[in-house]
């Protein structure tokens, strides 16, 4: 299975998601924001993630990709991810939830939120 954005996201394999795809896929995304002028360096961006086992090594290297974008990676933890996107929106910061979902628990996957919410085609296409 190759990485790929779906309904709700970037999902795939963990094997194929942890580690530089997932980092890879976090520059991208602060590399559009940036360039299209929705964040600028030194922002937080927020993160969360969901309690798969996979998802606190995931989180990391995306906030670890974050910094070395200039961001400011904020941890937010295991919370829902309703609750990330209001707490990103009412700051007007981009965020990231690491979240799997309903998916089996082989898979894993990253839902991308720009300052005024969820990502659309034109930005997946931008990100891949």
């Amino acid at each position: 299975m190759v990485l790929k954005f779906g309904t709700s996201g970037l999902r795939g394999l963990v094997d194929e998601l942890v580690g530089d795809p997932s980092g890879i896929h976090l520059r991208a995304f602060v590399t559009h924001l940036q360039n299209s002028g929705r964040v600028r360096q030194g922002e937080p961006i927020f993160f969360g993630r969901d309690l798969r086992d996979s998802s606190p090594e995931i989180a990391q290297t995306c906030m670890s990709a974050a910094a070395e974008a200039g961001m400011v990676p904020v941890d937010c933890g295991a919370l829902p991810t309703p609750a990330l996107a209001l707490h990103a929106g009412r700051h007007h910061a981009a965020a990231v939830m690491v979240t799997g979902s309903h998916i089996p628990a082989d898979r894993n996957g990253i839902k991308f939120f720009r300052p005024d919410g969820e990502i659309d085609k034109s930005d997946e296409a931008a990100i891949r």
